[in-house]
């Protein structure tokens, strides 16, 4: 009876020590699935330590329990890179992301760092100085003041957090494009890197996101980083990275500052796994360079800044072509004004070969979801898919005789 007794108690001690590993290993998954999610949208940006953790101090518990996003259709991240060289640091990087949980698409926006702006309280600056004016506030007034949109969650990442976060995880594969050489002694910045395929650690990484020293120049610099983003996202997918949760965890609550709960965390990882690194609409702000105030800047034609903010941000870059397919002359180009008011690029205006009764809607990318925002849209549409790799347009729509009336 004795050995029953000890037996059941030592089940039920063996039960709890499991489930204790059990939740353990959960916590660390979840940190670095938040880890994972924040070097990818930080766009290899570089803000200042976390005072507060995850989720603006709100604890893990509650975060998982709160709806993400408090079930908004879309959301806008502000993923801010901070040169903590000078005593507040200049904006780096910035770059905004907006992301549809529902849909699942992601789309963003990179802004150079020396355009020309209107910074509250500051008048016309380069952008990158209203961090080191006003801190991550000041930035966010300003980049709304520029794109229109509201800011709804921010990520910063800092030099020394995009050193500590590439070593994390064991250094990237990177293929260096060009001889990469830069000094400045007063930021304490030794850029030494040869051409070719190789393995970058931390402080190898961080000197290929920030160099700019070349024609290119800021352009150059910000097309190197979508490039990196989409090898750090590859592997941290990799399974073996599960041996570096510990080390992850850890240094991702001392360098990344991000008001991001644990679940909208979650669901932004699911998301980017589901779209995958090549899914993701990346455009940058159009601009040409110029002298302002005797200053070097990057101009911004403010026509041009509302076009890309509805293409790439609201529309989310979803390129569409628009056939008729009924006798009525002019109704696929009233069609595609009303798509393109809501933000889509249309790439094409013509016949079909044939005439349908029925809006057809056709997804040429995989992603059903594509054409299902676009026929939300029209209100009407019947979905099929034909994979077209090479064809510029997302998604096609062949106007049916169902559309009369239903566009001005």
């Amino acid at each position: 009876m004795a050995s029953s007794v000890r037996s059941n108690e030592e089940a039920l001690l063996h039960e709890a020590l499991l489930h204790r590993v059990r939740m353990r290993f959960q916590w660390w998954w979840l940190i670095w699935a938040a880890a994972g999610l924040c070097t990818f949208l930080c766009g290899a940006a570089l803000g200042v330590v976390s005072n507060g953790g995850v989720g603006g101090g709100g604890g893990w518990f509650s975060g998982l329990l709160a709806p993400a996003f408090g079930g908004r259709e879309r959301v806008t991240i502000l993923a801010v890179g901070v040169d903590t060289s000078t005593a507040r640091g200049l904006a780096d990087t910035i770059m905004v992301a907006v992301v549809s949980p529902r849909t699942g698409e992601i789309s963003a926006l990179s802004i150079p760092r020396d355009s020309r702006v209107e910074v509250p309280g500051a008048g016309v600056r380069r952008i990158n100085s209203s961090h080191a004016i006003g801190g991550l506030p000041l930035t966010i007034q300003t980049v709304e003041l520029l794109l229109g949109l509201p800011v709804d969650r921010h990520i910063e990442v800092s030099v020394p957090g995009l050193v500590k976060l590439v070593d994390a995880i064991g250094g990237v594969e990177m293929e260096v494009e060009k001889r990469m050489k830069y000094r400045d002694r007063s930021q304490d910045l030794n850029i030494d890197l040869q051409p070719g395929r190789q393995h970058l650690d931390g402080e190898q990484a961080m000197g290929y996101v920030r160099f700019r020293h070349d024609a290119t120049g800021d352009l150059g610099r910000m097309e190197r980083q979508r490039k990196f983003l989409r090898v750090v996202l590859r592997q941290l997918m990799q399974p073996d990275n599960v041996a570096r949760l510990p080390r992850l965890a850890e240094t991702f609550v001392e360098t990344v500052n991000t008001d991001l709960s644990v679940r909208e965390l979650l669901t932004l990882k699911k998301l980017a796994e589901q779209a995958g690194p090549e899914g993701i609409r990346a455009a940058t702000l159009p601009g040409e360079p110029g002298m302002v105030n005797g200053q070097s800047m990057i101009v911004l034609e403010r026509d041009e800044v509302a076009e890309a903010v509805s293409r790439i941000l609201r529309g989310q870059g979803l390129s569409v072509r628009v056939l008729n397919g009924t006798a009525v002359n002019g109704l696929a180009a009233q069609v595609a004004g009303a798509l393109e008011e809501a933000g889509c690029e249309i790439v094409e205006v013509g016949n079909a070969e044939e005439q349908s009764e029925m809006t057809l809607v056709v997804d040429h990318r995989g992603r059903a979801r594509r054409a299902e925002r676009v026929a939300e849209w029209l209100g009407r549409g019947v979905i099929s898919a034909q994979p077209r790799g090479d064809d510029p347009a997302d998604v096609t729509v062949i106007v049916g005789r169902d559309m009369l009336g239903q566009v001005q």
